[in-house]
């Protein structure tokens, strides 16, 4: 996943027994990467894609995250779209990294091209009932905006078997259990990014969110994934880099609700916040000028 993960558990059991419960929550992220990345020719997803034009049956996790992602495409305006593989490997995010073709001068051409005739995700067909998924011909998809929440979710749950007090952080991704070392809620520090999409300055904040137990955060940014003037949070509308936006952060139920409402917050803009508020989750966005916005019950001091 290319992050740093990092567990804090406060644990009675032993320093073997912990490390040992441990390594096999660390796991989890193994599975998820060997079933779910686009970089793996073997794995689940990279099967299906070459796939494509075709029905072809999946596993119930990845049913599973398929159409959650197809009902968030369908929840906004279709900013948050998870086929969108074609346009970023466009731009040089592929296993290459190779972000030449940014230099050339009809690059903005190709791009324009790939938009007008790519396939969208509302034309992907889901089998319930079979746990199959079709899609289009030359169509693939990429599961980056919610894999890395699956994952803290899986080894919450491995977690949670043995220990009551935990923190999980995999790049961002947090999720909490219990009360941290001084028997309080867990606190965590959002950093503020450098405008429009800069890095994120860890003398910079925009101050403390505290989490109830069980609770996850999770962020989205162009700093994360930049190179020069373009980052891999693209619009499906046009294909470039979306800047009007600079950050988000959602607090949801699971690392998964998070790390894909945190995405969607960043493509869909401000007007997203009414539909994460219906959601009984918590947001907060920060625009290319610094301004925030937050849903009602986003609190930070």
């Amino acid at each position: 996943m290319n992050t740093i993960i990092r567990f804090q558990i406060i644990s009675s059991k032993g320093t073997i027994f912990t490390k040992n419960k441990a390594k096999e929550a660390f796991k989890c992220f193994d599975e998820v990467v060997n079933k779910f990345s686009r970089f793996n020719s073997k794995s689940e997803l990279s099967c299906l894609n070459d796939s494509s034009g075709n029905s072809f049956k999946i596993s119930p996790e990845m049913y599973k995250l398929i159409k959650y992602s197809l009902e968030l495409n369908k929840l906004g305006k279709g900013n948050y779209d998870p086929t969108i593989i074609d346009l970023l490997e466009s731009y040089g995010y592929d296993k290459s990294q190779d972000f030449s073709k940014l230099d050339e001068p009809d690059f903005y051409k190709e791009i324009k091209n790939l938009v007008l005739k790519r396939f969208r995700a509302n034309e992907i067909v889901i089998d319930e009932k079979k746990k199959s998924v079709k899609l289009k011909k030359g169509q693939r998809l990429d599961m980056g905006s919610i894999a890395k929440g699956f994952a803290v979710d899986l080894a919450y749950d491995k977690l949670k078997k043995d220990f009551d007090h935990f923190l999980i952080n995999a790049g961002g991704d947090v999720r909490v259990s219990g009360l941290n070392e001084q028997g309080l809620n867990w606190k965590i520090m959002l950093y503020r990014s450098a405008l429009p999409n800069g890095k994120v300055d860890d003398t910079n904040f925009i101050g403390m969110v505290t989490l109830e137990p069980g609770q996850s955060i999770a962020g989205s940014g162009g700093w994360a994934r930049r190179v020069g003037a373009f980052h891999h949070l693209l619009s499906p509308v046009d294909g470039l880099p979306i800047n009007q936006i600079t950050q988000t952060y959602v607090i949801a139920p699971t690392a998964t609700d998070a790390d894909a409402y945190s995405t969607f917050l960043y493509v869909e803009g401000p007007d997203a916040l009414n539909i994460i508020d219906d959601r009984d989750f918590s947001g907060l966005l920060i625009d290319f000028q610094g301004n925030i916005f937050k849903s009602k019950d986003f609190n930070y001091s």
